[in-house]
Parts: C-alpha cells; structure tokens; sequence
C-alpha cells in the first residue's frame, strides 16, 4: 500500500536566519520511507512563485544531514531550493548508493530508479520549476561519481552537473550483474549539459586518479565544462560548494538547449533518455550504445565495456523513438550493418503520436529515417590506417583513409572532409579533402588519404590513450556533419621480453592443456613477470576478449587495474605470429597514483 508519511523538525534561528525542514517520503522503487532535507527560500511562505532546485548527493557515511553557517542565506538570496536526499540503501549502511568494487553491491534496488521517483516527488509535493532548465545536482566524493553518472543518464532532466572530488570509477549495478562505469569513458553522455569538476590538489587522496578524468574530458569537442582545482584535502569545505552552488545559479540563468546531436551508453538493458525508449534482452555486463542521434536517424550497439569493447552477442534490442514524425506516415528506415558492410532499406510506419518502433540486434548498425526528398545524412562508419591497420603509427607518416555512409535521403554532393584533433604532438599535414558525391544508401571509402604524424607520449596513467579526431563533413550547401572517432597509436616502446602464458595451469584465468604455450583455442592470460597485461591487437585470430579486474592495494580503494583474457581462434594456422602492444599498471600507496607501463612483444601459436 502506498502511504506518505511526513516528518517535519524545524531549527529556526532569528540571528542567523536559517532554517532547515527534515522530512521523509514513501519511497516505491525502496518500499520504505526515505529521508531528505529541504531548504526552501524565506520568500517561500509568502509568495506562489515556484523555483529552481539543487539536488545535493553526498558521499561516504553521510546522509541527508546536510549543512553549512551559511547554508541558508544562499538558499535565500538565490531564492532556489536546495534538497539534501539519503544515499544509503538502508539505514543501517554507511556506503551510499550500492556502488564500489563487487562485494559493495548488495542489493537489486537502483538509485537510477530512485533519482526520477524523487525528483517527481519534490515537484509535486513543493512549488519548483519542474523542468531540465531550472533543476541541477551537486556531488561530494562517491556523490560526485553519481552527479555525473545521473546526470549522463538522464540529461533530459538537469541542466546542470557538479562533482566535487568525485570518485573517478564504480561498478554499478546489480549484484549477479554490474559493469565498471568510469567516469572518463563516458562524458559524451553529458553532451546538453553544463557540467563543473572541482578536483583535489596534489595530497588529496583523488588527485591523480581524477587528473585522468579531467583529461579525459578535455578532448571531448562540444562539451560545455570547466575545471578547478582546490588545496587541501577530501573533505567538501565551504567555499567548494559555494562555488559549486554558484555555477548552477548560473546555468539556471543560461541554460543550453536541446542538443541537435547526442550520444549515450547505458549499462541497463532498458531505459529511457531524450524521448527515446530502448528496451533489450541484455544479460551480462556491458553497454548498449547510442550514437549520432539525432531525427534523421542514429547509431546502436553493444559493448563489453567502454569505450572499445567488443559486441555482446545475442542481444535483441527495440527502439521507440519520440513522437517527432509525422504520425501514420511510411518511412524508408535505411539499415547498414558496420561490420558486415551491407545496406538493406525497409518501409515503417509511424503511430498516431508520430513514434516509430524498430528492431536490431547488438552488433553496431547506422539506421537513417527517410521521408520523402529527405535530406542528405553523412556520417563517417570506418577508418583503415595504411590501407590494413587500426593504429596509427608513433612517430611516423600514418595514412588514415576514412569510409562514409550516406544514411539520408538524397545524395551528398561535392563532399569536403576535413580531420583534426586537439591531441599535442599530432599533426595532419592535410586536413580537408574532398570526397565527392555519395548517393543515397552510399557507403564508399574517401578517394585519398589524410597524412598524420602521432608523436606523442605513451600515456603513463589510467587517460584515454587513443587520439580522438574530430571529422566534419560538409557538403555543397554548407550543409556540415560533426562525428569523432578514437584511434588507437602503436606505441614504439621497448620489447617485452619475461612473457608468461596461462592458459589454465593456474587454474584460475586461462583455460587450456596448463602448458604455459598458446594453441589454438585456448583462452590465455599473458604475464610481463608478474605482471597481468592489457592487450591491444588487430589480429584476426584473437577473438573474444574478456577484462580481468583488480582492486589494487593503496590507502584509499579506488581505480581498478585491468587485464585481459583472450582466446585463440580454433581456426589459427599453427606457427602464426600474433604481435601486441601492452601495457600493466602499479598503483602507489600513498598518493594513489596509477603508473602504467608500455611493451610490445610477439607470442607463436603453436601445433596443439
């Protein structure tokens, strides 16, 4: 039975003119009241207006207690509310929001459930502004990682996002199934949003895990987001969060809009983001991945993990899209499967409210909706680096040739193409070229080759180290198209030369005849020393890899090293030489910081 159950405690001081509500609501996703605190603004009580609100997530141990002196003359001169909710999934927990490592998810009930139930809660039960442009959250800590995780899953909800020290990776999810959510993968989830990271300085226990985060965030093209660092340690001090609270007064005042183009990966089979319904049979860990969406069509698959995963199979996956078409109207829904090359076009009809409904399956496929004379849709769907490889190659002349689709309704004509990227120690000798005309349902590799020279660093930490290039297409009109892809480099780095194989005599990782040689069809762990890898390749007879996580010690918990398990085709030709490049990670103790280290080495498939 659903029942509502009110709390009120009032601390009222006439000197300092504060004055807080405690109260609770019945929670359905919990089935159990859940406390909040609500500051409301002292023109509350004496006037209908409605106002803003700020969503305050805290961190470890924390609940909703919270407070500051000054807390509500802000509240007041800002005339917003400010609500403080409760984190713990039960009140006897101490650890919020059912994140961390595998054994610190306990529990089937999701906070993603509960943020829109209590946002829907505050709207109805106080006066607000109950739209994306007047409502915004702020982090501490562990509730800094589900600012931005919120945030990015519901963009259509907040404007605005901030994370103050926030935790840089947490496994989110459910206790049989959770993936590893890393908060530098994923900010083209954010895209629309305003979003602020305030980072520790050198000493706070984050500092070096969230410097990866705060690279990561700098090359995504687009992204509305600023960075400021602050002495001293974890803890949220006052003027951190007045800052905090200072931006959102801001983006209240300046909201962006709408964006034209969005992207979004979500580890749920189902969900809901920007008007668009996606509902899948998925299973195990990993992401279902929208991309370019926008109303002439959109990109969707799955992933292991973020951002290069390989594609889950057997996921079955049904799109509804917003109700933007015109309803009981045929359009032509163009179907290009990326991995398998081929274009197929069918007809679908919208419903009565102008929503199309259209099935996939996991593997990564560019969909185009086509009306009558549409426009042309271009977008880039592949790359090859020398005609044959996936890297670029360090420190030398890379060729990089990319393949366009034309998933619009008319043909692209008199195409340029122009490639950069905000990487240092990049360059692209010939960024424009012309890629003349594609037709309709058009998929054709560009006629030439852009020249780029990566002489960059072998990333030493836990950063993206692919280099993202940003593509814009235009075409005769000025008509431009805006699209990102990531390449990885071939870092020159020295040999690896202690290699060991498991493949299943520890009994623990790899599976195979345990006699420390790769053959064919084994899954392999490989070993630099002691040290489990991560492996990068483009061999076609690597197949199915998996990741391998570790909590590493240090004095905090955070950032998990990662290696890889991988199998060897069945079909591998016995004395074929596979080449990688690799890389393990150490942590330090004290100040957390992950350091990484490059190799490349070869290993011989030999005869079973």
């Amino acid at each position: 039975m659903n029942r509502i159950i009110l709390i009120l405690v009032f601390a009222i001081s006439t000197v300092d003119g504060w004055a807080q509500l405690d109260t609770s609501h019945y929670s359905s996703v919990f089935k159990a009241v859940k406390p909040y605190r609500i500051y409301l603004p002292e023109r509350y009580e004496r006037s209908q207006q409605r106002f803003p609100v700020i969503y305050y997530l805290h961190g470890n141990q924390d609940t909703e207690k919270f407070y500051f002196d000054s807390l509500q003359t802000m509240v007041n001169r800002a005339s917003v509310i400010l609500v403080a909710w409760n984190g713990r999934s039960v009140p006897a927990d101490k650890r919020p929001y059912n994140t961390g490592y595998h054994s610190n998810i306990n529990y089937e009930i999701q906070f993603k459930d509960y943020f829109p139930e209590f946002v829907n809660h505050i709207d109805s039960s106080y006066r607000t502004l109950a739209d994306r442009d007047h409502r915004a959250v702020i982090g501490h800590s562990m509730g800094g990682f589900m600012a931005f995780l919120l945030a990015g899953k519901y963009p259509h909800l907040v404007c605005a996002a901030v994370s103050s020290k926030g935790s840089p990776e947490f496994f989110v999810g459910y206790p049989k199934n959770h993936t590893l959510y890393q908060t530098r993968f994923m900010f083209k989830n954010l895209l629309g949003v305003k979003l602020r990271f305030q980072g520790g300085g050198e000493g706070e226990e984050l500092h070096y895990l969230n410097k990866e985060v705060h690279t990561a965030a700098q090359r995504e093209a687009g992204l509305d987001y600023e960075y400021r660092e602050y002495p001293g340690t974890h803890e949220l001090k006052f003027n951190e969060f007045r800052d905090a609270f200072d931006f959102v007064l801001k983006a209240f005042r300046q909201p962006l809009p709408l964006p034209e183009r969005w992207h979004h990966a979500d580890l749920y089979p189902n969900f809901t983001v920007w008007g668009y319904e996606v509902n899948s049979n998925l299973k195990e860990p990993g992401y279902i991945v929208m991309e370019n969406v926008t109303e002439a069509g959109l990109s969707i698959y799955t992933r292991r993990w973020q951002p290069d995963g390989p594609v889950i199979p057997d996921v079955n996956i049904t799109v509804l899209t917003p109700p933007v078409y015109k309803p009981n109207t045929a359009y032509a829904l163009l179907d290009y499967d990326v991995s398998e090359q081929t274009t197929k076009t069918t007809s679908i009809t919208t419903d009565q409210g102008g929503r199309l409904r259209f099935k996939t399956d996991g593997r990564q496929h560019q969909f185009g909706i086509i009306h009558t004379r549409s426009a042309p849709e271009i977008i880039a769907v592949g790359y090859k680096v020398n005609n044959s490889s996936t890297f670029l190659l360090h420190n030398k002349e890379s060729m990089l040739r990319l393949m366009l689709l034309n998933k619009g309704g008319s043909t692209g004509r008199k195409l340029t193409v122009s490639v950069s990227t905000s990487a240092q120690g990049v360059s692209v000798s010939n960024p424009v070229t012309s890629a003349g005309n594609i037709e309709s349902g058009g998929a054709a590799w560009m006629p030439a080759d852009f020249n780029i020279i990566a002489a960059v660093e072998p990333v030493k930490d836990g950063a993206p180290f692919s280099i993202r290039f940003n593509v814009v297409i235009k075409d005769e009109k000025g008509k431009t198209w805006n699209n990102e892809i990531d390449i990885p480099v071939w870092y020159d780095v020295p040999e690896f030369t202690e290699i060991g194989i498991d493949d299943g005599d520890s009994e623990i990782f790899g599976s195979g005849n345990g006699n420390n040689i790769a053959e064919p069809g084994e899954t392999i762990m490989i070993y630099q020393q002691s040290h489990r890898t991560r492996l990068y390749y483009d061999d076609p007879y690597v197949e199915n890899e998996q990741l391998h996580d570790d909590l590493q010690p240090d004095k905090w918990g955070d950032g998990y090293a990662l290696s890889s398990l991988i199998r060897i085709s069945k079909d591998c030709p016995p004395g074929h030489v596979i080449r990688f490049l690799a890389c393990y990670e150490v942590k330090e103790w004290k100040t957390i910081k992950r350091n990484v280290t490059w190799g490349v080495f070869s290993i011989t498939v030999e005869k079973p």
